[in-house]
């Protein structure tokens, strides 16, 4: 290869670098005077220059010089194409998420929230941005913004700013975000989407609505942490801006003024006729409850539930597609205010841990609406025969063929009913699978007439977090979007100019 030849490529190898100089200054570093820019411009004019000096006695417009001009130019075209497309990115965002669970789109709950904001809502946010929470909040924070002018949101620097520290009260293992709206004032406890949107709806609800439980039959335990507790149901509940109790039915005579909706969940034993009477008698003139019943049980509402529209089978619900076949998953929701938002992104199926058949009757009671609210698939059934021989087969004529329906919800006016076969889907060792919690949380708020709650909520999303140097990050940067980009284009061009030059 001759000096000419070598001529070419050190023009090339110049001119590449040039270009790596231009996309350096204005996409690394952000100045022209960092010594990575500096040293390319050197670089490049020494490659441009050993052309020049290399093949001065070329015509200016022969053949080599031709392909040269076209390389520029190609390079030039390259380069502005980058520089407008960043252009763009910058001046008019767009964002798409591609993640299986959607894990940077906002559930339905927090977009229901911001949309219907009335009020401005402040946010200030007591973070640094150098630290390391700050940039997943100010995303979360500038997709809340864009659901709502309503939402300002201001950052302040918790060590500049000591004072107002002192001030809020904020401190560094405390809640770090304040949510207010007129008097009103919450702090998220975290960062996530979930304790955000809770305090959103602890500052814009009004009136809280009271929510009491059963107790003295057995009932799983509103205070209970344990797997079969209810204590994350609860604090649901209170956090989606509801009071919560717990009630003596035996010890009344009248329900209490204040029950926006009663919770039965999971009784063992018999309820008195006196207890049953009061229930019913409470229903029928305007009351809402919410029943959840396992197989095996005989809680006395059996005639109340027929009274409504609603049967409860005496069966156990086998689901063959289920991992463990006494696990029976709904598969399929019927048009309703508690199941319509699974339509939606996020559409979960709900997992019921050994649950029993609630149909309705082909023919509902006067004034009686009833909808069978969510179905096995084809291949359950509800098996009637005893379980303990250990031979479960469907039998045709006897057991209750697929789909099954596992909730039923029956309403008349100011009165709404809903009964689900099993209770052990909204205790703490199931709550948080899949759909459960948002069935169990859209259920309540239904039959309390809160229909602006009913909403797929924010999920618990883990996430593989890769942590980077300041240092790391600039090289990864520089290897990704620079060195390596423009080596391939050099080496590219060598080769074009090797084989041009046979």
């Amino acid at each position: 290869m001759n000096s000419k030849a070598w001529g070419r490529i050190g023009g090339l190898f110049g001119l590449v670098v040039l270009f790596s100089a231009v996309f350096n200054w204005l996409f690394v570093t952000g100045s022209i005077a960092s010594a990575g820019v500096i040293a390319r411009l050197v670089l490049g004019v020494a490659g441009v220059a050993f052309w020049l000096i290399t093949n001065r006695s070329e015509h200016p417009l022969g053949r080599g010089a031709f392909y040269g001009t076209i390389s520029a130019v190609s390079a030039a075209v390259l380069v502005a194409a980058l520089v407008g497309v960043n252009y763009i990115a910058v001046k008019k965002p767009k964002s798409w998420d591609l993640t299986k669970d959607k894990i940077f789109t906002l559930s339905d709950q927090t977009t229901g929230v911001l949309k219907g904001l009335k009020d401005e809502v402040k946010v200030s946010a007591f973070y640094a941005a150098s630290e390391p929470e700050y940039p997943e909040l100010e995303q979360r924070l500038r997709q809340y913004s864009a659901q709502s002018d309503k939402l300002k949101v201001e950052y302040v620097d918790p060590f500049k700013h000591p004072a107002m520290v002192k001030e809020m009260n904020i401190s560094q293992t405390g809640p770090r975000v304040i949510v207010k709206s007129g008097s009103k004032e919450s702090r998220a406890k975290e960062i996530t989407e979930e304790a955000l949107t809770n305090a959103l709806i602890d500052v814009t609800r009004g009136s809280a609505k009271k929510v009491y439980f059963t107790k003295g039959h057995g009932e799983h335990a509103v205070a209970d942490s344990t797997e079969r507790g209810l204590k994350l149901l609860v604090e649901s509940l209170k956090s989606e801006g509801y009071q919560t109790d717990e009630i003596v039915l035996a010890e009344h005579k009248e329900m209490p003024a204040d029950v926006a909706a009663l919770v039965v969940a999971g009784p063992v034993g018999q309820f008195t006729d006196g207890e049953v009477k009061l229930v019913k008698d409470w229903v029928d003139k305007g009351g809402k409850i919410v029943a959840m019943i396992d197989p095996g049980v005989t809680t006395g509402f059996e005639g109340a539930f027929q009274s409504w529209g609603i049967q409860l089978g005496k069966d156990e619900v086998i689901d063959p597609e289920a991992q463990n076949p006494e696990i029976a998953i709904a598969q399929q929701y019927t048009e309703h205010p508690i199941t319509q938002p699974r339509n939606s992104a996020f559409q979960l199926a709900t997992i019921f841990p050994v649950a029993r058949s609630v149909s309705k009757f082909s023919t509902p009671p006067a004034g009686w609406t009833v909808v069978e609210l969510a179905k096995t698939g084809p291949r359950a059934w509800g098996e009637t025969s005893s379980l303990t021989s250990g031979q479960v087969k469907f039998d045709p004529g006897q057991d209750l063929k697929g789909p099954v329906t596992l909730a039923t919800s029956a309403s008349k006016g100011e009165s709404r009913v809903v009964v689900i076969g099993n209770s052990l889907f909204a205790a703490n060792g199931y709550l948080r699978l899949s759909g459960n919690k948002d069935f169990a949380l859209n259920s309540v708020a239904w039959s309390a007439h809160e229909e602006s709650r009913i909403s797929i909520r924010p999920k618990q999303r883990q996430s593989n977090h890769l942590f980077l140097s300041a240092e790391q990050k600039h090289r990864m940067t520089l290897f990704a979007f620079d060195l390596l980009p423009f080596g391939l284009l050099f080496a590219g061009l060598v080769v074009w100019q090797t084989r041009k030059s046979r």
